[in-house]
Parts: structure tokens; sequence; C-alpha cells
């Protein structure tokens, strides 16, 4: 098959929960921009529904906008019925909300922590079994879970110093840990149904939800502690979710692309 062909994502139907802005925004339009039609899932439905007409416009794809709370286990579920219910057939799936607390560790509440693996991982696995049902009896399927490079590296505590505020992001890491390992056990249970589990670990990336919490102390240690010399912009993961959407990836299993910059080779 022509390589370009591997990447065609023409007619295939993706699922990003979290595609209104920041990483989630800029995998989903670079799935548009190979030709996926999309379904944008968020808390926010009228930003949804203003990105749903712009990627549409734009791509000439047709976007849905739909409304997800990911702490609610019906919305995950009527978000993949639903999608199936449009379009009759859903290809691929993004998880990417996700959310964190940041506070000293001894302070954590057990409910904070229960808040933050039900919105990081309980929700994937909700989602992951949900679309599972139908891509198993597809016998197709290319699901992306969006971990982070905390998941396997430790965060430097200096990061807040300068802010006096709580340093540390103990259940945000361990969680972005357990995705890791959810992709790799649910990929090798499903690659015989012909479904592609694999992640994307993203690395410093200046979003809109990260901005308020840098300080200039990271932005300083980020040109010279990241390889590449800066953060993320917001071109920089949309090639790694077009390879895990696309049939360039069928034979890549349980994998964690790793996006950083080089951040976590030193």
């Amino acid at each position: 098959m022509d390589a370009r062909q591997l990447f065609d994502l023409k007619g295939k139907v993706a699922v990003v929960t979290g595609g209104v802005s920041g990483l989630g925004r800029q995998m989903a339009e670079g799935m548009a921009e190979f030709g996926a039609h999309l379904v944008i899932a968020s808390r926010r439905e009228q930003k949804c529904q203003e990105v749903c007409k712009v990627l549409s416009s734009r791509y000439g794809i047709e976007a849905v906008a739909m409304k997800l709370d990911v702490l609610k286990e019906k919305d995950i579920s009527h978000l993949i019925h639903n999608t199936v219910r449009h379009f009759g057939r859903i290809d691929i799936l993004m998880n990417n909300v996700g959310g964190a607390i940041i506070s000293d560790t001894v302070d954590t509440r057990t409910e904070d922590w229960k808040e933050i693996f039900d919105l990081n991982v309980t929700s994937t696995f909700i989602g992951c079994r949900e679309a599972g049902r139908y891509m198993i009896e597809k016998r197709y399927g290319k699901i992306i879970n969006i971990a982070s490079v905390y998941g396997f590296i430790g965060s430097d505590p200096r990061n807040y110093v300068d802010t006096g505020e709580p340093r540390e992001a103990l259940s945000y890491n361990a969680s972005k840990g357990a995705i890791i390992s959810l992709t790799r056990e649910l990929a090798v249970n499903w690659i015989k149904y012909g479904i592609n589990v694999n992640a994307i670990s993203p690395g410093a990336f200046e979003t809109e939800a990260t901005k308020e919490m840098l300080t200039d102390y990271c932005r300083k240690k980020f040109s010279y502690a990241i390889p590449a010399g800066r953060m993320g912009t917001e071109d920089d993961l949309k090639g790694a979710a077009v390879l895990l959407a696309s049939d360039a990836s069928k034979y890549m299993v349980g994998q964690n692309i790793v996006v950083d910059g080089g951040w976590s080779v030193w």
C-alpha cells in the first residue's frame, strides 16, 4: 500500500474527549486534516459546537459536538452509543480528558486522590470498554490514550518554588502511569480483534490549562532542560495522533509515544 494511503483517514470517525482546546484540539485538528469525521466531546457544549463549526468549514469534514462529563459513566456510554447511531461507526477513540490537583501529599484528601483517578484512569477504562464492544464486533479500531512523561519520571519540586504554592502532583503522576499500564494490558488482549491500543505521553506544552501554573522558573528551566530548547507548540502532537489513528500504526501494539522534545532522554 502507498504510504500516503496508510495515513489517509477519509471516511473514518474519531471521537476526541476534551477536544475543545489545548492538546485535544490540536490532535483533533490533525485528524481532520487527514479527512476524519469528528465527535468533539466536553462539558463545554457551546465551545464544542464552535470548534466543530470551525473544523467542518476548514477541512470539509463532518464534526459533531456532544456534551460529556467523564465523571459520569452514563455520559461516556451515551457518547459512544450516539456516535455509532449518528455515523454508523466509530473507528478511533482518543481518551484525552484529564486533570490534576497540586498539593502536598500529606495534605491531599483521599476524595481528591480518588477524583483524579476517576477523571484520568476510570474514564479512560470506561471509554475503552464501551468503544471496544463495537470495535470487537467490527474487528477494527484505534484507541489512543493520553498519558504524560510524568507517568514514568518524577516532577521537579522546584517548579512551584517561586509561587509559594504546594509543589506535588502525586495523584496526577500516578494516574498517568496507570494509563500507560492500562494501555499495554489492553493492547495485548485486543490486537487479536484488529484493535490497536497505544498511548501518547506529551512533555511540556503551554496550553490554556497549564499557562497559569507555569512559573518563570519553569520557562527558564525548559529552555535548557529540554534538548529541543523549547516547550511544545500547537503542531507538535499532530503527527503522533495521525500516526496512531491511521493504518500506518497497524503493527504498533501497546506503545507509548513520547513527545517531549527529548526531556526524558537525559
